[in-house]
C-alpha cells in the first residue's frame, strides 16, 4: 500500500521542479536554522562581554600568525633505515625475520613446543590427563601419570589437586530434566586408549624388568 501511494505521489512531487530549485538557488541567503533559548542567552552574554566578537572571528590576527613562527619542531632521533642498517651489521649471522605474514591463531593462544623436557608438561597435555583423571580417577592414577608423562609424582599430584576442567550442568526445566552438557559416556570413550595407553606401556615395562631379573638370576 505504501509502495502504491508513494508512487502516485510522485509527479506531484517533481512538479515545477527545476522552477523551485532555481528559486532556492537565487536566495542571497538561506534561512538560519533556529538556535536554542540556551544558545541564544550564551550569545547575548558573550556580545555584553566583548561587542566586536563577530568582527575579531572573522578578521586576521597577526599575532597569532607570528606566534606559530616561533615555533619550531626538532627530532634528536636517526632515521629508520640507519638504525635497520646498524642492527644488520652488529649480528649479520642473525638477519632479520623477513615473513610478513600474520601470526596464526594457535588452540591454546601461543605455539605448543616440539620438545618437552623431563618434568615438564605442555597445556594441551595437562588438560588432557586432568580431565581423564576426572573421568576415570581409580585408572588415572597420579603414577600412571607421572609415567607416561615423565613427570615427578609430587609434581602431578599438586597439579590434580589445585586443578580442574570445567563441567557444565543444565539445570531442570519444566519441559526436561537436568542433564549434563558434555556426556561423561564420551568423554570416557576419548580417554579411554589414553588410559589403555598408559597401563600397555607400564605392563611391557615390568615384563622387561621381570625378563631382565630371571634372565639374571
Amino acid at each position: 500500500m505504501g509502495a502504491l501511494v508513494s508512487r502516485a505521489l510522485r509527479p506531484l512531487k517533481s512538479f515545477n521542479i527545476e522552477n523551485r530549485a532555481h528559486r532556492v538557488i537565487s536566495k542571497e541567503k538561506p534561512e538560519v536554522a533556529p538556535r536554542y533559548p540556551s544558545t541564544i542567552e550564551e550569545l547575548k552574554r558573550v556580545q555584553e562581554l566583548d561587542p566586536e566578537i563577530d568582527s575579531k572571528l572573522d578578521r586576521k590576527d597577526p599575532e597569532l600568525d607570528l606566534r606559530l613562527k616561533d615555533v619550531y619542531v626538532t627530532s634528536h632521533g636517526r632515521p629508520e633505515d640507519d638504525v635497520t642498517r646498524e642492527k644488520k651489521e652488529q649480528r649479520p649471522d642473525r638477519p632479520l625475520p623477513q615473513n610478513r605474514d600474520a601470526v596464526p591463531d594457535f588452540d591454546f593462544g601461543l605455539m605448543e613446543p616440539t620438545k618437552v623436557p623431563y618434568g615438564k608438561t605442555t597445556l594441551r597435555h595437562a588438560i588432557d590427563f586432568i580431565s581423564a583423571h576426572q573421568v576415570n580417577p581409580d585408572e588415572v592414577t597420579v603414577s600412571k601419570i607421572a609415567y607416561e608423562y615423565k613427570m615427578k609424582e609430587e609434581d602431578v599430584e599438586n597439579i590434580l589437586k589445585y586443578f580442574k576442567t570445567y563441567e557444565i550442568y543444565v539445570p531442570a526445566t519444566k519441559e526436561a530434566p537436568a542433564l549434563y552438557a558434555g556426556p561423561s559416556k564420551l568423554r570416557e570413550q576419548l580417554y579411554k586408549p589414553k588410559v589403555k595407553g598408559i597401563e600397555d606401556k607400564k605392563s611391557s615395562k615390568e615384563n622387561k624388568q621381570e625378563q631382565i631379573k630371571n634372565i639374571s638370576s
